[in-house]
């Protein structure tokens, strides 16, 4: 049963940065314990959006029922019951995804506070590309640039059509999605380099960048995140397992961070990375 005093996205929780880190808590909890589900965090976000308010359109409607089929496929295809089990990564899990939303989520609402750009098709493409920008994850590392994010979105398209999402939501969706490898992260910070937020798959993709590694840049949540990263790449033997998850290894991680987004800001995401930095 999940819980109805939950904390995730809990407006009353205080400002942006201390509702983000109370939902990074919450997500814990209940992973280490009575799992809520990841079709329950993505109704979540849909409601602290206001996805379902009067102004949603055919194009967030579509999106958002795309999200929430693809949560409940990931939590199946997990689920121990499952005939054809397949094994979770220990850093590209449920865990990952559900932090990505509860980020986003509040990215967004900042974003569209500051800018007044409330475009609720926009906002629930973004809730659908965090729950969907690692599906299928095998738990290794690209052999050439995109290729598991590739692989992601191909997972996703059958949803996508399933539930009507136009052709130019797609293309936009692929877009950001295979932009989220982190190769591609400078050059998506650069894109947006001197301009005012505006929606687009430029920002929509730095948003996603600077969300994906929220959790992992924090003081609080960062080293434990370092450990199962480091576990999930010494079952491929690959050489970094030995040193992500040291102290020069996190120093390395987070000198390579960079953020860019008013939201990431109002975070303190730099701040954050500046004061560990100091300390290492």
């Amino acid at each position: 049963m999940v819980n109805t005093n939950a904390v995730l996205l809990d407006r009353q929780a205080g400002d942006a940065a201390t509702c983000l880190n109370a939902s990074f808590r919450f997500l814990r909890q209940s992973w280490g314990g009575q799992w809520v589900g990841l079709r329950w965090v993505v109704d979540a976000c849909a409601d602290y959006l206001d996805l379902e308010g009067p102004d949603q359109t055919e194009d967030s409607t579509r999106l958002l029922a795309a999200a929430r089929r693809v949560a409940a496929h990931i939590e199946a295809e997990y689920s121990p019951g499952r005939t054809a089990h397949i094994s979770e990564p220990s850093y590209h899990n449920r865990l990952h995804f559900s932090d990505s939303l509860a980020a986003i989520s509040v990215q967004v609402s900042i974003e569209s506070a500051r800018s007044g750009l409330h475009d609720l098709a926009w906002k629930a493409a973004m809730v659908l590309i965090a729950v969907a920008h690692d599906l299928r994850h095998p738990g290794r590392v690209n052999s050439v640039p995109s290729e598991i994010e590739q692989q992601s979105f191909n997972a996703l398209r059958p949803h996508l059509e399933h539930c009507g999402v136009t052709l130019a939501w797609m293309q936009r969706i692929e877009a950001v999605i295979v932009r989220s490898d982190f190769s591609a992260v400078a050059d998506n910070h650069k894109r947006i380099a001197g301009r005012s937020f505006s929606w687009g798959t430029d920002w929509a993709s730095v948003l996603l960048n600077e969300a994906d590694i929220m959790a992992s840049a924090s003081a609080e949540f960062g080293p434990a995140l370092g450990r199962s990263l480091a576990d999930e790449w010494e079952r491929i033997q690959f050489p970094a397992y030995r040193s992500v998850a040291t102290p020069q290894g996190r120093r390395a991680f987070l000198e390579s961070l960079q953020f860019s987004s008013v939201s990431a800001g109002a975070l303190g995401a730099a701040t954050q990375v500046r004061h560990q930095l100091e300390t290492l």
